[in-house]
């Protein structure tokens, strides 16, 4: 915007020394001029039947820009969107997941932002040590988050630890001493040997959940703060795997946890069969506790708890947005897409909430999300392109957030670790995908 408003004073002064003037005519005409267009390629944005085009009209009438959304099937996101950027038919502005960004660096597709984020009126405002995070080797900045990535915290039956007269487990002794008496002190009380401590996901080698379990350890490729190491080659794997193996020869944890999707650790969880699983802090702290006490009954409680000693929460990287070099005017893009969505007004309330009236109402008993008439379930709406929960910025929010979502999310951010961009060149393009997601997990 800063650029626009130079550009602006510039041609007014030329105006005024030409002695040039605007007559009602010509306003009349520039009037009717087709509005500037942004032509986004998106995933995660609120689809046609959640009111997308409420949305870009919306986005229309605060900006005066036409937005344009492309958004092929989740499930084909990824491969829509590299067969287009492949034609040479380039949207300007699109979402990618950091695993394929450096795909993007690498055959120039992507435009570098570093310089636009310094100079921006509210994008600057983001985290310091988040953006660090995103960087490539060469120190440039090619992708912005799209929202905070997240990550995942334990979560615990905190019913069953009052049942047993047990606290919160603060380090790897008392973890696995509450994981024994949810196998064989019946904390349920139902006079059953019906439950086991501990459930887990069979995950990919980047490893968010099962941080009670492995502690400082990680298998994945990461970045310890001086260099990036092979986390599948440390000391540290050894002494995770003889914990994880210590625990399924005592028969503390589920014994379907190597098979397990997240479907099936989730309903291990609700159905009350164990009492501890790490998953996504957002959302899902409300779900957990809503789904076990649907199951088990009322008096479940489910509480997040702060990682234990020698364990650290991993901040993951969330979608990027990134510009691309089909953009005629990158500063443009970035100023009217990416930096207004953080303006803490109208145009980050838009993008969060969606459309007043539509998506979410301000009347009544205050802000809240309406009813989705085109949902089966009569869900109601819950975003429209950021969640609440994970908005970067200091905006204070005008509909209250669910305090159950906010007490995980806080939890997640105190001393997390943040998963750092990886990046590489052919090789890595080549095999990473393979190595990383498949080899090592089946390892």
């Amino acid at each position: 915007m800063k650029t626009m408003r130079r550009s602006t004073v510039m041609f007014l002064v030329v105006l005024a020394l030409f002695g040039v003037s605007c007559s009602p005519s010509e306003d009349s005409a520039n009037n009717e001029t087709e509005p500037r267009t942004i032509t986004a390629f998106l995933d995660t944005i609120i689809q046609e039947w959640e009111g997308q085009e409420e949305f870009s009209r919306k986005y229309e009438e605060l900006t005066g820009i036409r937005l344009v959304i492309i958004q092929p099937p989740h499930q084909l996101y990824n491969d829509k969107l590299l067969i287009q950027i492949a034609s040479g038919d380039m949207p300007d502005i699109c979402e990618v997941l950091p695993e394929y960004l450096p795909s993007l660096v690498n055959n120039g597709t992507a435009v570098p932002l570093e310089i636009f984020v310094s100079e921006s009126d509210y994008a600057k405002d983001i985290s310091v040590e988040l953006l660090n995070s995103l960087k490539f080797p060469d120190g440039r900045l090619y992708g912005f988050p799209a929202r905070d990535g997240g990550g995942c915290v334990t979560y615990i039956r905190k019913d069953w630890l009052d049942n047993l007269g047990l606290e919160v487990p603060r380090n790897w002794e008392q973890f696995e001493a509450v994981l024994r008496s949810f196998t064989f002190d019946d904390p349920d009380g139902n006079g059953k040997d019906d439950t086991y401590g501990y459930t887990d996901v069979n995950s990919a080698s980047e490893d968010w959940y099962n941080r009670a379990v492995f502690l400082n350890a990680r298998s994945e490729i990461y970045f310890d703060g001086r260099q990036w190491v092979d986390g599948f080659v440390q000391p540290s794997i050894i002494e995770a795997l003889e914990r994880l193996r210590s625990l399924y020869d005592q028969g503390l944890i589920d014994p379907d946890f190597l098979t397990n999707s997240t479907f099936s650790a989730r309903t291990r969880f609700f159905n009350g069969q164990a009492g501890v699983i790490t998953y996504w802090a957002n959302h899902w702290a409300r779900n957990l506790t809503e789904r076990t006490r649907s199951t088990v009954g009322a008096h479940a409680e489910v509480v997040p708890i702060p990682a234990i000693q020698n364990a650290r929460y991993i901040r993951r990287i969330g979608p990027q947005l990134v510009i691309t070099t089909g953009s005629e005017d990158p500063l443009w893009i970035f100023e009217n897409f990416i930096d207004r969505q953080y303006d803490r007004a109208k145009v980050q309330e838009l993008f969060t909430y969606g459309v007043e009236g539509f998506h979410w109402s301000n009347s009544g008993s205050g802000p809240k999300f309406l009813t989705n008439e085109n949902d089966p379930y009569e869900a109601a709406f819950t975003k429209a392109f950021v969640p609440p929960i994970a908005v970067l910025n200091d905006w204070n929010q005008p509909m209250p957030q669910d305090e159950l979502a906010v007490q995980a999310r806080n939890i997640l951010r105190q001393d997390p670790v943040y998963d750092q961009l990886k990046a590489g060149g052919e090789l890595y393009s080549r095999y990473y995908q393979e190595i990383e997601r498949k080899i090592k997990p089946d390892v």
